[in-house]
């Protein structure tokens, strides 16, 4: 296979097939795409004047010279790469990467999941392809070998997963997270534990982290770990959740079926379903059920027991349990089913209305939290979605929640009646902007509605604003096949909006996301818009990707703002990010936009 590493030892490329397209993935930025061309990135040397190592290739008995070099027995080498300065080389085997000095000593051994078919080196870093799909980044210190990071990409869809050996870990923007998780092995007569990066997205999900430790600077990873604690463990009592009863809503009666059923009665509109939670030492959060991928009920479970009533969509529903713990980091993973309706087909798409809500702030309460662009940005982005949803949505309709009337109260009763309001077949999008902080503890999003009245502590905090738990609980009851939601929240010291992307995955919607230190947005873009609706804007009006008919889609706008925000805020002499991300399995993206040609 083709390998081969940038001269920082970062940038990767490499293909996935024999005789495919050779990508570049770059970990710093988490940029994956097509290799241009571009030159700079150096493959593995397997021979030099100074070091000549013979019958390496698929062989137990490879040797420098007259030096055998040490394996296990039973153990082939597979690949090999010299070190820049001559002074050793790495040779990839069937279960281990081991390093060589220049006169053939074992050095270091790191044990590997998979053969290493390729490796290479570059700089200070060492890259090698394993036989279990993945590639892994290994540093060169004092003389030792130390596991940096892994990489894996889906080969179809091109999302991938990048963590440490921590369990720390960074996805594509269209997903990933489902990818890979953490397995826990028991005692000889128990069942292992699992969990996916998608189950523990709120406690292992940091893409600083994962990237500062690739370029050399371990400090946000062990802040990060110091503040989780013992993950493992407590994946280890997450609590469990068993079926009871479910039966199927036909008009005013509901009718027993089973958890094996795969068609459901014609008329079904919803499935009432029972649980029995047991506690295992974490306590009980949420109880979440997704339907095709997006939340569509949540409960609060009781003592052993929990019910709720789930909403079903035209045509196929795919529906997954979750319990998460009581901190709301981390999940189980409850029963599961696929049902069909017989003889009806899958929904249409794009059949439906687009419903705005649009919420921004500028004027607080507390005169000093004032803000000049959140109320512009929202009026303005709902503009650009009704001129660019025109000819593509049956209808129209954009709701802005300004200033007074974007109290707590407010916000929360303008998305139950979006609730109310959206069919099957819609598609929601939620715009938010104003002054947003990360709570602690337990890092959870906290958006200042504009009757925020007490900055005085967290705790009082907490009880003012709209933290992410009631976010998603409000989102959930927002029955559109399709919707996106779009956060812009400034506060002083920038909050991390790495925890944003927990809202995408705990609803399993497009989440789409800035964050921007005061100064920055009121400086603006152009003196009308901030930086993060500017981008949006540009996204809609065709600066994003189309197709053929000319329509945006959530994915080719997502992509395009996360892209674009940081060149802007370049502009402005500012840095500020954004962080687009997407939770569904199997993706689906949707239109939101037409560019009139």
């Amino acid at each position: 296979m083709t390998l081969a590493l940038s001269a920082d030892g970062t940038q990767v490329l490499f293909t996935l097939r024999a005789g495919g397209q050779p990508l570049v993935f770059d970990p710093l930025t988490g940029n994956l795409a097509a290799w241009q061309g571009e030159a700079g990135f150096a493959p593995a040397r397997t021979e030099t004047a100074r070091i000549r190592v013979q019958d390496w290739r698929n062989s137990n008995r490879p040797r420098l010279g007259n030096v055998a070099l040490r394996l296990g027995e039973g153990e082939f080498a597979r690949s090999l790469a010299i070190l820049l300065r001559e002074d050793g080389f790495l040779l990839g085997t069937d279960n281990h990467l081991r390093l060589f000095d220049a006169q053939g000593r074992l050095v270091d051994s790191v044990p590997t999941p998979g053969a290493v078919w390729g490796v290479t080196v570059a700089g200070e870093m060492g890259v090698a392809a394993l036989g279990d799909g993945t590639i892994r980044w290994y540093r060169f210190e004092a003389g030792a070998l130390r596991e940096i990071a892994a990489l894996f990409v889906h080969a179809e869809t091109l999302r991938w997963v990048l963590w440490t050996p921590e369990g720390l870990f960074d996805h594509a923007p269209n997903g990933g997270q489902e990818l890979v998780g953490v397995h826990l092995n028991g005692g000889r007569n128990q069942t292992p534990e699992w969990a996916s990066f998608q189950q523990a997205y709120r406690a292992l999900y940091a893409p600083r982290a994962v990237r500062g430790r690739i370029a050399g600077d371990f400090a946000p990873a062990q802040e990060r770990l110091a503040q989780l604690g013992e993950v493992r463990q407590r994946i280890g009592r997450l609590p469990t959740l068993a079926p009871g009863s479910i039966c199927a809503l036909v008009a005013e009666e509901c009718r027993p079926i089973t958890w094996e059923t795969r068609s459901i009665p014609e008329g079904t509109r919803a499935l009432r379903m029972t649980f029995t939670a047991t506690d295992r030492g974490l306590g009980f959060g949420p109880l979440d059920v997704l339907v095709n991928d997006r939340i569509a009920a949540r409960a609060e479970p009781a003592v052993g027991e929990a019910s709720v009533e789930v909403p079903l969509d035209a045509g196929a529903n795919r529906i997954v349990t979750r319990l998460y713990a009581g901190d709301g980091t981390l999940f189980a993973e409850g029963p599961a089913l696929s049902l069909t309706r017989p003889g009806e087909p899958e929904a249409p798409a794009g059949a439906g209305r687009l419903l705005v809500l649009a919420i921004g702030v500028n004027e607080y309460a507390l005169r000093d939290l004032n803000l000049r662009f959140a109320v512009p940005d929202a009026r303005s982005v709902g503009d650009a979605l009704r001129r660019s949803g025109a000819g593509l949505f049956r209808d129209v309709e954009v709701r802005v929640v300004p200033d007074g009337r974007a109290t707590r109260r407010g916000i929360l009763d303008a998305l139950a009646a979006a609730a109310r309001d959206t069919a099957p077949a819609d598609t929601f999008i939620l715009y938010i902007a104003g002054h947003g902080i990360v709570a602690q503890p337990g890092n959870r999003f906290l958006f200042l509605p504009s009757d925020v009245r007490d900055t005085s502590s967290m705790a009082v905090l907490r009880q003012q604003g709209l933290d992410d738990a009631t976010l998603v609980a409000a989102l959930a009851r927002i029955r559109a096949r399709d919707a996106f939601i779009m956060i812009d929240t400034c506060y002083a010291g920038q909050i991390d909006i790495d925890q944003l992307a927990a809202i995408g995955n705990d609803t399993g919607r497009f989440l789409l996301a800035a964050s921007s230190s005061v100064q920055e947005a009121l400086d603006s873009y152009d003196d009308r818009n901030g930086v993060f609706a500017y981008a949006l804007m540009e996204g809609l009006n065709g600066r994003a990707a189309v197709d053929a008919e000319g329509r945006v889609t959530a994915l080719a706008l997502g992509e395009w703002v996360m892209r674009r925000v940081p060149q802007l805020a370049r502009e402005k002499g500012h840095q500020q990010n954004a962080v687009f991300r997407a939770a569904q399995r199997d993706l689906r993206s949707f239109p939101v936009a037409v560019v009139q040609r």
